[in-house]
């Protein structure tokens, strides 16, 4: 079956096909409209649009897949096969050039390239959603997330009117489980306004991603690549990718804040990269099945308070098992937890002090259980009396997918007279730009914060993207948050010591640190300080008390 050049059917039975019962579509099969090659160039008709898109295959243009792999709407599908065969396309489409798309070509959200192509009006392969195809699965799931969500508001508006859950339960399944316990306290803490501007407005922590992601010496890394953003939040970091030239990106993240994501993607024109999906990583697995071993980087921003409380890391585990490629990059890849020893300088026991002269009042009953939590602060440099030492190194794509614990040696060696309040820790992390980089190899660590004007791209708006340059070795990024560099949201952790240490110089604390995640809270942590203070110079008998204080994380 073929069409002339002005798209009028050639056969009676086509005719009767537009005619029939005052144009009722009762019966209408999509699958046996005729339809012509997707090349111009060929003169190939078919029966129907499969057969079309078989013979597109066979020529080396698999448009099924470079539907799905782009993940094309309807409409961007209707623009790309105006666009292949429209007579004013040049350079002429092939097969070749038409499977090396990207997804970023202006044709494909020019609206001009909706109006027919004479000849093709009425063509099969315009009638044949392979968007829906592509996105049906992903379809199902929203559906599904929507049904929880209605089940969820049902069984609220049931508890106010006193009827009982088993009446107003939805026996609708859900693709994803709705977070409880735990989960759903620790999700719930990121669903609103306030902790996201928190972290987006400490410059040491969003510049330096920034400066990894954005940098022309990485930007073999992103550009054309597909980027996993774990726990997106408000898809800042997704959009820093997009920004890079990113060919996809999936944002995930199982908090309320997902749809404020998708909002922000939407809003500034990202929507043909950046796919957000709500749930927790290791639940989404059905949904994700496209890209398991696909992905190119994983960006994420895991890190809490003494870096492992939270305990997000092991779902950023999972996704670099899951879906991230043999040579595939972590974002950071690398972290080291450090502690020292600190006297106070006004902070440290600012908390016990609080309640000596409460109006006029003494209140020392309050201060009961302070040193068996940690304490999250801006300690003062001054306060550090001893040079750092590392506690735990992690580097991220050799760790076992589960939460870190581990039990760590010490010594820390005062340097001056002073009493010795506490402990304090924090941690500092680096960005490698290649796969497979030992702890050795990278630099130290960067102390003076990154500055806007070391980002490229932060001029631009909205859907604008870097443009190309020339190809230069990676770049590492690294940020720290001790005392000694620009505050960040994460502070430092403090571990206030129930008997203070008078201490000389050369008087060293010899301890280990046991940190576990908590019985009680998964997210939470319990730590453990066994340690020893000895006065004594180094090569006489040494013999020191323990002592043993637990705290927690919390």
């Amino acid at each position: 079956m073929s069409l002339d050049p002005q798209g009028a059917p050639e056969r009676a039975e086509e005719q009767e096909l537009w005619a029939r019962e005052d144009n009722n579509f009762d019966g209408w099969d999509e699958e046996d409209v005729p339809t012509r090659a997707l090349f111009p160039d060929d003169a190939a008709t078919f029966p129907n649009a499969e057969a079309a898109l078989q013979h597109a295959a066979e020529q080396g243009c698999d448009l099924r897949q470079l539907v799905a792999r782009l993940e094309l709407d309807t409409l961007q599908v209707i623009r790309l096969i105006n666009y292949i065969r429209r007579p004013s396309t040049q350079p002429r489409a092939t097969p070749a050039s038409i499977m090396q798309l990207t997804g970023h070509e202006p044709f494909l959200r020019d609206d001009a390239e909706l109006q027919p192509v004479p000849g093709y009006e009425n063509d099969g392969l315009l009638q044949l959603d392979l968007a829906d195809e592509a996105t049906g699965q992903d379809t199902q799931a929203e559906l599904a997330m929507l049904r929880q969500a209605y089940k969820e508001l049902r069984l609220q508006y049931a508890a106010r009117l006193g009827i009982t859950s088993a009446d107003a339960a939805d026996t609708t399944p859900a693709v994803a489980r709705a977070p409880t316990g735990v989960d759903k306290l620790y999700f719930d803490s990121y669903a609103g306004h306030d902790i996201h501007q928190t972290m987006i407005a400490d410059s040491v922590r969003t510049l330096s991603y920034a400066k990894f992601i954005l940098s022309p010496a990485n930007a073999h890394l992103i550009r054309g690549k597909t980027v996993m953003d774990v726990g997106c939040g408000s898809g800042i970091l997704s959009l820093f990718c997009a920004r890079a030239g990113a060919k996809h990106v999936l944002a995930i993240d199982a908090s309320d804040v997902a749809e404020r994501a998708k909002a922000n993607v939407e809003e500034n024109g990202f929507t043909h990269v950046v796919r957000v999906f709500r749930g927790k990583m290791e639940e989404l697995d059905d949904v994700l099945a496209p890209w398991v071993g696909q992905v190119d980087l994983i960006v994420s921003e895991w890190m809490g308070y003494f870096l492992l409380y939270e305990s997000m890391l092991p779902s950023v585990l999972y996704a670099r098992d899951r879906y991230l490629k043999p040579d595939g990059i972590l974002a950071p890849s690398h972290s080291r937890m450090v502690l020292a020893a600190a006297t106070d300088k006004g902070v440290l026991c600012e908390r016990l002090r609080f309640w000596d002269q409460v109006y006029g009042f003494r209140m020392p009953s309050m201060t009961q259980g302070l040193a068996d939590e940690a304490a999250t602060e801006d300690v003062e440099a001054a306060s550090i009396v001893s040079a750092p030492a590392t506690l735990c190194d992690l580097p991220l794509e050799s760790l076992p997918a589960r939460q870190p614990e581990f039990a760590t040696p010490f010594r820390l060696t005062i340097h001056e007279p002073c009493t010795v309040h506490g402990l304090v820790s924090w941690f500092d992390t680096w960005f490698a730009p290649r796969a497979h980089v030992p702890f050795d190899e990278l630099p130290p660590v960067r102390t003076p914060p990154v500055q806007p004007d070391e980002v490229r791209g932060l001029d631009l708006q909205r859907n604008e993207v870097v443009p190309e340059s020339e190809s230069t070795p990676g770049e590492v990024v690294s940020f720290t948050t001790s005392p000694f560099g620009k505050p960040t949201h994460w502070k430092q952790t403090i571990f206030l010591l129930k008997t203070p240490v008078e201490a000389q110089a050369g008087t060293t604390i010899d301890g280990e640190m046991r940190v576990y995640a908590s019985k009680t809270n998964e997210r939470e942590l319990d730590v453990e300080l066994h340690y020893g203070v000895d006065e004594r110079p180094a090569g006489t008998k040494r013999v020191a008390t323990r002592l043993i204080q637990v705290y927690s994380v919390r």
